[in-house]
């Protein structure tokens, strides 16, 4: 009789949870109980979160972590601590903290960001470019006064950071009205995916798409399509650096827990159709609360926040992704931009562009004592990429990701030849047909940066010369080299 007692019980729960969580079937025998596990869902069991441990993790809260794209510094806001700015007023207020990779593979021990961070109740950063070297941070900021919710950006100095500046989205405060909000910033620097809710004082969030324009304003902020959003929460949104594919938290039903982490991906071209999305699974889900999913460049560890075997409240952990799990791989490209006469480091602006003309240009600056840059870029491209800086000619280079490989890491330095008579440049993103000497249009963007640096110095006199190769009739190449000069020197008149 107890057996039979046990066996309906067993049965009533095992039925309850094949309900509520997808993840069981059960066969039920005669005296016996079978169970069998779905093998997707045996193999995700196998996935293990990585507590990082007392150097990151507190007794107190430890949320929004953002990992860096060289994977080499951790970002993330700890929540009640006694060393946090406001704690005086505020019990719960959030600040900044910061990690950094050593040579052993352990972290730091977390530090405390000071002026001209956490000068708010609650802060949070909620993106970080390749290089390092500006964050997007929660909050609107002019001249160091909080104007209310919204997006500011501060930018590396030679010495610390600049004072943050709000950016503008359009009508984001009129749209804004719930409880929550928050964003995340492509690698290129021109799109973000924020989330919130247009519904007074709601705690479920949607996601939407905004665009960064010419001016550097944004556009006004579009929901993104069912069955990304639903009619529950959608939240913490991470762009992966492949640029399409996304990750957030929902609590929508057929979850693990309060919220699970979920993957979608970009279909198209655009940014308006994306794939059904998909729960990660127990393996990274559980019955706790999981948000803040966020990735390096290389794809193969994810970072979030975890309620599950905490040290406090909520911890940052690390999980080893499974291949279906993984973004599309990049390329990081990195180098030190320098002064060619002295190979001293320079100040730059880097641009990176698809040679075809498809698509936005994005920009990176380079660390302003180092020199130093760092870049990524999707597989599937030819790209030009260009460094200049006050005083100097623009140099450019060429990079051919059109086919698809594995992650890679690719140093290429820059050298920058100061503006001065006798100077000679090679023009390196130039491209002819063979034989012929009509421009392809990828050589435009080469050549406009030559027309703006003559328009700069209106003075400046050059000299142009070309060169075919060796292959053919040397009088005919001559020519042919003629043609090209020709062709380049017209292009830049006409303009």
């Amino acid at each position: 009789m107890k057996n039979a007692d046990l066996f309906r019980k067993t049965k009533n729960c095992l039925l309850r949870l094949k309900k509520d969580s997808a993840c069981l079937s059960a066969t039920f025998l005669t005296g016996s109980l079978l169970l069998l596990w779905p093998a997707d869902n045996f193999s995700q069991q196998s996935v293990m979160q990585i507590n990082l441990g007392p150097a990151v993790n507190s007794e107190y809260n430890e949320l929004r972590p953002l990992i860096s794209p060289d994977g080499k510094t951790l970002y993330f806001i700890r929540e009640g601590h006694p060393q946090n700015t406001r704690i005086n007023r505020v019990k719960d207020c959030q600040d900044i903290w910061v990690c950094y990779l050593q040579a052993d593979n352990s972290w730091s021990q977390a530090q405390h960001l000071e002026y001209p961070f956490n000068m708010d109740f609650f802060n949070g950063i909620f993106g970080i470019t390749p290089d390092g070297n500006t964050l997007l941070l929660r909050g609107a900021w002019k001249n160091d006064k909080y104007l209310g919710p919204g997006f500011s950006v501060s930018h590396k100095k030679a010495k610390g950071w600049s004072s943050p500046e709000m950016i503008e989205v359009k009508d984001f405060r009129e749209m804004n009205k719930g409880r929550y909000y928050g964003s995340c910033l492509s690698n290129d620097g021109n799109v973000m995916i924020l989330y919130f809710s247009e519904i007074p004082d709601s705690k479920n969030s949607d996601l939407y798409i905004s665009f960064r324009n010419q001016d550097n304003s944004w556009s006004r902020p579009v929901k993104i399509k069912e069955p990304v959003n639903s009619e529950y929460d959608e939240s913490s949104p991470f762009l992966a650096s492949d640029e399409k594919t996304l990750y957030f938290a929902s609590d929508r039903p057929g979850g693990f827990g309060k919220h699970d982490i979920y993957m979608t991906r970009r279909t198209g071209k655009g940014w308006d159709e994306w794939s059904a999305p998909q729960n990660l699974g127990p393996g990274i889900n559980s019955e706790g609360w999981e948000a803040h999913y966020s990735l390096d460049a290389k794809g193969q560890y994810a970072y979030m926040v975890s309620q599950k075997n905490s040290t406090g409240k909520a911890d940052i952990v690390k999980i080893e992704l499974k291949e279906e799990e993984k973004p599309n791989p990049v390329v990081l490209l990195y180098g030190k931009v320098m002064n060619m006469k002295n190979n001293q480091p320079l100040q730059a602006t880097i641009t990176f562009e698809p040679l075809s003309g498809e698509g936005e240009a994005g920009k990176a600056e380079t660390d302003p004592q180092t020199g130093i840059y760092k870049i990524v870029l999707p597989y599937g491209i030819e790209y030009g990429i260009s460094a200049s800086a006050k005083g100097f000619i623009s140099i450019s280079d060429f990079i051919d990701l059109s086919d698809v490989s594995a992650y890679k890491e690719i140093k290429n330095d820059l050298l920058l030849a100061p503006i001065e008579v006798g100077t000679t440049i090679r023009l390196n993103n130039i491209f002819f047909d063979f034989g012929k000497s009509e421009l392809r249009p990828e050589s435009y963007p080469e050549l406009e940066r030559l027309v703006q640096l003559m328009k700069e110095n209106p003075k400046m006199t050059i000299l142009l010369s070309g060169h075919t190769d060796n292959v053919g009739n040397p009088h005919s190449n001559l020519k042919l080299s003629e043609e090209r000069v020709n062709a380049v020197r017209d292009y830049l008149i006409s303009k």
